[in-house]
Parts: C-alpha cells; sequence; structure tokens
C-alpha cells in the first residue's frame, strides 16, 4: 500500500525502529537475568546452604549460633533483592492474594486436565490472605515440582495439598501422592535438581523440606515448614560481638 505523504513514512519508520529497539532492550534485560540467576544467585544460594549445615554442626554455643543466623537472614535478604531485580528484568510479579487461586486454577486443574492425576487442595482457616511476592512464587514451585516428580517418578494417580498456618507459628505446606513411594526418592540416589530446588527454595524463606517415604508402594509426603515471621522477611539485628 503507497503511502500518501512522507510525513506519513517517517512515522512508520520511526515506529518501526522503537518496536526494534523495544525488542533489543527486551532480550539484553532476559540475558541479564539470566546471568544474574544462572551465576550470582546459585553461588548465594550454595552459601545460604552451607551456612545452614555448619550452624546444625554447633553444639550450644550461643554465640556462633547467633552469628550464623545473622549471616543466613543477611544472605538471604540480599537474595530476595536479587530475585527481585530477576523479577522486573523479566516483567513478573508474585502471586499475592491470588495465591490460592492460581494453585486452583493454573496448577491444580492443568495437571488434570493434561496428566489425570487429581490434585486435592486444602486450605487451613488460618492461613495468610496475602503472601510477600517472593513467598508466594517459592512456595507455587515448590508445590508444582513436588506434584510432577510424583506424576512422572512415582505414577501417582492422587495428590493431596494441604496448606496449614499452625498455632505455634509455623507455615506447613505438604503434598502427598499415592505413588511408588521410594522407588522415585532414596536418599542413597544422588539428589536430583528438582528436589535441591525445592530445597533451594525452602531455604530461601527461612525453612526446611523434607522428603519422606515409608516403603516402595506407600507413596510419598514432601513437607515444607517455615516459621510465620520469616514470610513477612523481618530483618534481624547484627548480633554483638564480645
Amino acid at each position: 500500500m503507497a503511502l500518501k505523504n512522507p510525513a506519513e513514512g517517517r512515522i512508520l519508520h520511526l515506529s518501526r525502529h522503537h518496536e526494534t529497539a523495544a525488542s533489543a532492550v527486551d532480550r539484553v534485560k532476559t540475558e541479564v537475568a539470566r546471568e544474574l540467576h544462572d551465576r550470582v544467585m546459585q553461588d548465594l544460594m550454595a552459601m545460604l546452604l552451607q551456612t545452614q549445615l555448619f550452624a546444625r554442626e554447633q553444639k550450644g554455643d550461643k554465640g556462633v549460633l547467633d552469628q550464623f543466623a545473622y549471616i543466613e537472614t543477611s544472605v538471604r535478604d540480599v537474595l530476595n533483592n536479587l530475585r527481585q531485580i530477576e523479577w522486573d528484568l523479566r516483567g513478573q510479579s508474585g502471586l499475592g492474594d491470588e495465591f490460592i487461586s492460581a494453585l486452583q486454577s493454573n496448577l491444580l486443574a492443568l495437571y488434570r486436565r493434561r496428566t489425570g492425576v487429581k490434585v486435592h487442595l486444602s486450605v487451613s482457616p488460618t492461613w495468610p490472605v496475602t503472601l510477600p511476592p517472593d513467598t508466594s512464587i517459592n512456595l507455587y514451585r515448590i508445590i508444582q515440582e513436588a506434584i510432577t516428580n510424583a506424576y512422572r517418578h512415582g505414577g501417582a494417580r492422587i495428590v493431596h495439598v494441604a496448606l496449614k498456618a499452625r498455632s505455634d507459628h509455623r507455615i506447613v505446606v505438604s503434598i502427598h501422592d499415592d505413588g511408588r513411594g521410594s522407588v522415585w526418592f532414596d536418599d542413597a540416589r544422588p539428589v536430583g535438581s528438582g528436589i535441591l530446588g525445592m530445597r533451594e527454595r525452602a531455604a530461601l524463606l527461612g525453612g526446611e523440606l523434607h522428603i519422606r517415604s515409608r516403603r516402595v508402594g506407600g507413596g510419598t509426603t514432601v513437607v515444607a515448614n517455615f516459621p510465620k515471621e520469616v514470610l513477612n522477611w523481618p530483618r534481624k539485628q547484627a548480633p554483638s560481638v564480645s
């Protein structure tokens, strides 16, 4: 189609140039986000897990434990800030008060349609209405990975997901399946990237993740628990050094 005047040609040229420049900016943002995640954040995550391991090996020295707790919280704060930057670069955001509905419509219903796996969700009345962005995304991914493992490796047909806010100030997420149990998870086997990823996400939220399987054919239960106050990201004061 012929252009009516030179001005239209200039406008079209500028529009195409703007689209090309915007696309290039998006590619750069995506690459920076990928490098940030694969290099910087992975190293910090390894440091966080190692700090937690060292802390568990200490026996009764409160001063040392306080130092480890401060280091752990500081590393986690840096990771949270970097993850927020990563999300901003990718144009992502947390689920906020849509966490439950996102689980039901985007994850649980989708698995049922695609795989036939029946996923049942129970939520305690005291479960938080709104979650911090990093919390909602990481809990969502933990549940997603656990269901994927249950179906892909355990052959599960039924999965129960429970979200609980307990009276002892703990947030608990449990995923139980009716699959083959320790066939897909065995402490003697190398930890797969999916399981490691779940543990890293739990550690990032200041919690722990455990996988229990009583026997072959007895199903598997993934339990992640967190202190409620950690989910709101309070910062700890630096311990005094005597």
